[in-house]
């Protein structure tokens, strides 16, 4: 589903990644979770392309539902870009403890609905990726759609917003969602606390967000948002912590 100019929404259920077309080139924005290369794949020949078009997959950040196929499209020929503090998580090393507790979330349906799915498709541990480029707060990445790099962090330390300038569009990963993975609320927020490192400067990293150029909000989780950016962070504040 194409939801901005050139920028392609993939989802086999409960985390979302994209693809960014520019000139018969490709971007992936997150790997979504292992058994989803299929439904990439499917998706670039749709497109009239071909898996020899992807130049670069970008991880918003290193967490297992969306490092997914991100070492086999590495091993096909396509560099895997990450922010230079989840590198080493990317490459498999043990992720630091998350602030929340999970037994606070076993009262929710959605925590089993999202537990169940990503497990039948892989997404419950990181499949390591053997070799990772790294990338900064304010680089323009020089990869199809020429996404500028905004440092969020909280949900991991790496955690990164992409914004393509020229469509106006920021790919959020989960420093903004628009459905809760685990309690299943719905519209802008912040991930739960059961998956963040560090909640309260999850919530800080919004004013980062504030104020950059996008009419249309696109979370690892949940669906498409558009509208005024900053009507997006000001819900998320508003919605708090879960």
């Amino acid at each position: 589903m194409e939801v901005a100019k050139g920028v392609h929404r993939l989802t086999g259920g409960i985390v979302n990644f994209y693809l960014v077309e520019e000139a018969g080139k490709l971007t992936i924005v997150d790997a979504g979770a292992p058994t989803d290369w299929g439904l990439l794949a499917g998706a670039i020949a749709r497109m009239g392309l071909s898996p020899t078009d992807l130049e670069a997959v970008l991880l918003t950040h290193a967490h297992s539902d969306h490092t997914g196929f991100a070492e086999r499209a590495r091993a096909s020929g396509s560099p895997v870009w990450v922010h230079e503090a989840d590198a080493a998580v990317a490459k498999g090393a043990k992720p630091p403890k998350n602030d929340g507790a999970a037994w606070r979330y076993l009262w929710r349906l959605e925590f089993y609905r999202t537990l169940i799915s990503l497990a039948r498709r892989g997404a419950t541990k990181i499949v390591p990726v053997l070799e990772v480029s790294t990338y900064r707060d304010g680089e323009t990445i020089e990869v199809p759609g020429s996404p500028r790099v905004v440092h969020v962090p909280g949900h991991t330390p790496g955690m990164c917003a992409l914004l393509l300038e020229d469509r106006r569009a920021l790919l959020s990963g989960d420093a903004v969602v628009t459905r809760n993975p685990l309690t299943g609320r719905t519209g802008p927020q912040i991930a739960p606390s059961g998956l963040n490192r560090d909640t309260p400067l999850a919530l800080r990293s919004l004013d980062r967000l504030e104020g950059l150029g996008a009419d249309v909000l696109l979370p690892g989780h949940g669906e498409p948002w558009e509208g005024s950016l900053g009507d997006a962070v000001r819900e998320a504040r508003a919605a708090g912590t879960s």
